[in-house]
């Protein structure tokens, strides 16, 4: 990935976790760049599309885009950093 791009990841997220906001500054673990849609599912590697992700929730996301309500059993997409609200 150019590193001009994970500059900017890095940056907008203020070194914070996009998903849980743990602070980078807090962990033994660097964070790291996640892909919202996984390059997989045909997710592009530009900056819309990349979280400053903390390894705990870069690991429990993985690759999923979407999960299972547990109170309705419908399907419903993963928290998006910057499209959902805490």
């Amino acid at each position: 990935m150019d590193p001009t791009l994970e500059q900017l990841v890095r940056e907008r997220a203020r070194e914070c976790c996009e998903y849980c906001h743990l602070p980078e500054a807090y962990t033994s673990a660097f964070h790291q760049i996640d892909h919202i849609i996984a390059i997989k599912h045909r997710g592009p590697t530009i900056a819309s599309n990349l979280a400053f992700a903390c390894l705990a929730c870069n690991n429990h996301k993985g690759p999923c885009i979407a999960g299972i309500d547990p109170v309705s059993s419908s399907i419903v997409r993963l928290y998006h950093p910057r499209l959902h609200k805490w």
